[in-house]
């Protein structure tokens, strides 16, 4: 319960500081208005279903670049939103209170958060809604499969996220780090276009990507319908990547918490 309060706390202080600057909460909702009639159009000069690099989606390009682009977001929201938090204390004079507060670092990563994955999951379901005006065919999809598919996924993306962050605190422009991360999930990711168009060693690359998967299984359940058990491959890669890097992740934020500490740079940016 102790628990339950202290993330609602935290859900409840960025929801309202993010409401009380309008213009800032209302423009990247109001960009998907714009971007998905702008991919409705553009798909309409790309092949259409009979495409071999489509077949395996059972849709046309507008619904497989559309969810790309949509479930993008949860990568460059992981890469920039622990990294951000670190850099706003850092800017406000507030890190060291908050790094040295009772409650556990790892807490206030992921608590501090939240708010950003539901402001994401409101544009992606946006996306979604007006991807649907414009014949977006869901018809077969597969909600549950969906639904724990972006939960794994988001468990390693806050990872790749958290290592970002960790970086700040020791080189302080760890965006650099962070945006070649973003760039590489948008060439290898499938985001565009199917990574089997890809030569083949850049393929192999795309798949040591954690999102190259999860966007696999999104378009699987949401497109095809596919249920839990045919879409074990991409829910076991993305178990193990996140029951790896997580971990590591908290680790290392750790260890260059620990050194920003022993040097007296916390709150240096």
């Amino acid at each position: 319960m102790k628990l339950t309060h202290l993330l609602w706390s935290f859900v409840r202080r960025d929801a309202l500081i993010a409401s009380s600057y309008r213009v800032a909460f209302l423009a990247p909702l109001a960009s998907v208005c714009f971007a998905v009639p702008i991919l409705y159009f553009l798909a309409k000069i790309a092949p259409g279903t009979d495409a071999p690099s489509l077949s395996p989606y059972k849709s046309g390009f507008f619904a497989f670049i559309l969810l790309g682009m949509a479930f993008q977001d949860y990568v460059t929201l992981s890469m920039s939103n622990f990294l951000s938090g670190v850099r706003e204390h850092q800017l406000m004079g507030t890190m060291e209170v908050v790094m040295l507060s009772p409650t556990p670092v790892p807490l206030i990563l992921l608590f501090s958060s939240a708010w950003g994955y539901l402001f994401t999951s409101l544009r992606f379901a946006l996306y979604i809604a007006l991807g649907m005006v414009f014949g977006l065919d869901l018809s077969n999809a597969n909600l549950l499969s969906f639904a724990l598919l972006t939960l794994t996924s988001i468990v390693s993306f806050a990872a790749l996220g958290i290592l970002g962050a960790a970086a700040t605190l020791i080189i302080k422009q760890g965006a650099a780090i962070t945006g070649l991360l973003t760039a590489a999930t948008l060439a290898l990711g499938g985001v565009a276009y199917p990574i089997s168009v890809l030569p083949d060693w850049l393929q192999k690359v795309a798949l040591v990507l954690p999102f190259t998967h999860a966007l696999e299984g999104v378009r699987k359940a949401l497109l095809g319908g596919a249920s839990i058990r045919e879409l074990s491959t991409e829910l076991i890669v993305l178990a193990v990547f996140g029951a790896v890097l997580f971990p590591v992740a908290l680790w290392v934020f750790g260890l260059a918490l620990q050194h920003a500490k022993a040097h007296g740079t916390l709150g240096q940016y």
